[in-house]
């Protein structure tokens, strides 16, 4: 069944999440923030994170559904593989 499959994380996430839209048109942009952050810490937003070099130049980059904290001066997040990741120095965060 669908509802096994789904973490019970997920499920509140999307009972939440309805709750949400049927407010949705009269949210604020701070409404509309926190239900951003809602969704990075249950089930992750999907995004792509590229490290430069000094000269511009990609060293490495990384693609996936996680949440990305900022700890000090380093970026860190676990990626889909499991690997907790922290990276220091020129990065760039998209949503995709």
């Amino acid at each position: 069944m669908l509802f096994r499959r789904l973490k019970i994380k997920q499920i509140v996430f999307f009972i939440a999440l309805a709750i949400f839209m049927l407010s949705l048109p009269a949210c604020t942009e701070r409404q509309k923030k926190s239900i951003k952050h809602l969704k990075s810490d249950v089930i992750g937003i999907k995004r792509k994170v590229t490290l430069y070099d000094c000269n511009g130049n990609v060293i490495r980059d990384w693609e996936g559904r996680f949440k990305i904290e900022i700890q000090g001066s380093y970026l860190s997040f676990i990626d889909d593989n499991g690997k907790d990741i922290k990276v220091s120095g020129t990065v760039v965060v998209e949503e995709t």
